[in-house]
């Protein structure tokens, strides 16, 4: 029997009504997930070397494989990762975003545009950006 991966949450073990599922901390784990993976940011992307090798086992997307020549193996870059100045236009808009008051956390604090970093987002201002800017941000870069 398989175990359900729910058992890994810390809070699982504890919750006395299983269906009750704590939504905003998934959909945080969504965004970092997906923000992380086109953004392509080291240590955190989900496009990695396991990736590509589950790509070239259950997919037939030949330019996603793993290329091997002679002693060294390269990932090509994928159509969804943005490239470096798209990165640097993607972090410099948020730096530039500013919420009313009340609404989210002031995201412009939270850029690191010399590193191309996001630091510490809450699951609050995770699902704001999620609903209403992800498609904004991305939108003209990944068309």
């Amino acid at each position: 029997m398989k175990q359900s991966f729910f058992w890994e949450l810390p809070y699982w073990k504890t919750n006395l009504f299983r269906q009750n599922l704590d939504v905003m901390h998934i959909e945080k784990n969504v965004f970092e997930n997906v923000f992380n993976t086109v953004m392509d940011v080291r240590g955190k992307t989900k496009d990695n070397i396991k990736a590509r090798l589950d790509v070239a086992l259950f997919c037939n997307r030949k330019n996603m494989e793993l290329v091997c020549d002679g002693s060294r193996v390269t990932k090509p870059r994928a159509s969804f990762v943005l490239e470096k100045n798209a990165q640097l236009l993607v972090y410099k808009w948020l730096k530039s975003l500013h919420f009313s008051d009340g609404h989210a956390l002031n995201i412009s604090r939270l850029v690191n545009t010399e590193e191309c970093r996001l630091y510490g987002m809450k699951s609050h201002d995770c699902h704001v950006f999620m609903q209403t800017r992800i498609p904004l941000a991305f939108h003209d870069l990944l068309s």
